[in-house]
């Protein structure tokens, strides 16, 4: 019988200590909404960096509120059908242990099946695909070979079109989901208004280096705080790639549109779980997280690679914030108000940083005011992670929350590059657009395999 593979331990902490972090989360959060009374107050000064501070601080308190109220879906005990689709480039043997895993899921095997798609690798993914499709009886693992590296979008398009599933979970071809995951994430959908669920995704390579543990950090404080908060609110505003289940019935009317979706004239080659996540928002459906659905993936551990992802990442988000800015009002309305102040914010914070800092200095003055705001966000994030995990890591979430904030004028680099596709993290540097007419797909099934 074969194991399954082995997952990172979830560390937790103990009783009095988690109540000591809270109590310190609690009281942060009061000097924050001090802070942010005094401002209204005797606004004046600097009205730029005032009302910036304020928007701000309250949209910060308001996470921790919303976060508070949050609690997962229900087990409702059902078992609709799944597939899970594992887009792959150049992943070697690697595609094999993803594949693994996924049919190891507590889940029952007439309801389960994997759809792995080879997005034209110029190595042996595909070789490794039909060896690990091969040791399962036929119809649990549907290999699907585009012929040509046409890119992520497009290989999540072909595994959407190859089942016929009621649920369609994504997983990256470097994920790993718990053995329970699968069968968490679907309870959610008992709820018909549901048309996507994140799960949390923990990062296996956290223990790397200094920026790994960052990574790992921030992480876990933007799936426990960030998408609980969205969660509450019905409109996490982005089910992550690396673990997230869509209802058919929600992205079939909306799968052409969001595979050939072009930008300022161009195809869109990344932002794909955004993109697909902002479109089921549009059409009116609930979008949730639930927190006991967990998988594990690779975060970038140089970084050289780690710079390129977030400004994909950030190219992503300056295209869709906007895009579901212009229709959150109608589709999820109660959402509106942290949707704005995420959006305005966030477009304003690299001009802001460099004010903040570069003004008082320009005076002869150090930035106090400015350095203790952002020590007491830091220290809310640090101690919510020590409330709720024991690992050692907490220290990470306050550092690596002025790391993120050195580096986010970044932002104004990838705007200025939101028409550029480069992908980044790939070895051909730029995701090819998807071709008029694409190759015939090459489908393989455990029992042989062929043009389809």
């Amino acid at each position: 019988m074969r194991r399954r593979p082995r997952l990172p331990a979830r560390p937790r902490t103990g009783r009095l200590t988690a109540l000591g972090a809270l109590a310190l989360v609690a009281a942060i959060c009061a000097l924050i909404a001090w802070h942010v009374g005094v401002k209204l107050a005797y606004l004046r000064g600097d009205l730029l960096l005032s009302g910036y501070t304020v928007l701000v601080s309250g949209y910060v308190l308001s996470r921790f509120a919303l976060a508070a109220c949050y609690r997962p879906p229900k087990d409702a005990g059902i078992t609709p059908s799944v597939a899970i689709v594992v887009p792959a480039y150049n992943e070697g043997e690697a595609v094999a242990r993803t594949i693994h895993s996924c049919l190891g899921l507590a889940y029952p095997e007439d309801g389960l099946e994997v759809v792995v798609v080879n997005d034209g690798s110029s190595d042996d993914t595909w070789t490794h695909m039909r060896r690990a499709a091969a040791r399962y009886p036929d119809g649990r693992v549907r290999c699907v070979d585009l012929g040509e590296n046409r890119g992520k979008r497009a290989a999540m398009a072909a595994g959407i079109r190859a089942t016929s599933a009621e649920i369609l979970v994504f997983v990256d071809s470097d994920s790993m989901p718990a053995p329970e995951s699968v069968r968490r994430l679907v309870q959610g959908f008992a709820d018909p208004r549901v048309g996507a669920i994140s799960g949390l995704t923990y990062v296996r390579n956290a223990e790397r280096n200094v920026l790994t543990r960052m990574q790992a950090a921030r992480y876990y404080v933007s799936f426990q705080l960030l998408k609980s908060a969205e969660s509450v609110l019905g409109a996490v505003t982005c089910c992550s790639g690396c673990f997230a289940a869509y209802r058919r019935a929600a992205i079939a009317p909306l799968l052409d549109a969001w595979e050939h979706q072009r930008f300022l004239g161009v195809e869109c080659t990344y932002g794909d779980d955004r993109a697909l996540t902002n479109r089921v928002l549009k059409a009116g459906w609930t979008t949730r997280y639930d927190a006991r659905a967990e998988a594990w993936t690779d975060a970038p551990d140089r970084y050289r690679k780690f710079f390129r992802q977030q400004l994909r990442w950030k190219k992503s988000w300056s295209r869709e914030g906007p895009l579901l800015l212009a229709h959150i009002w109608r589709s999820r309305t109660r959402a509106l108000p942290s949707v704005a102040v995420q959006t305005i914010a966030g477009m304003l914070s690299p001009l802001v940083v460099l004010y903040g800092l570069l003004a008082p200095l320009a005076g002869g003055r150090f930035p106090m005011v400015y350095f203790l705001g952002l020590y007491l966000v830091a220290m809310g994030y640090a101690l919510l992670y020590r409330m709720l995990r024991n690992d050692g890591l907490w220290i990470y979430a306050f550092v690596g929350t002025f790391f993120y904030v050195a580096f986010s004028p970044q932002l104004l680099w990838a705007i200025a590059r939101i028409r550029d596709g480069s992908w980044g993290t790939r070895d051909g540097g730029a995701e090819p657009a998807v071709p008029a007419v694409p190759r015939a797909l090459r489908v393989y099934g455990a029992t042989g395999g062929g043009d389809a």
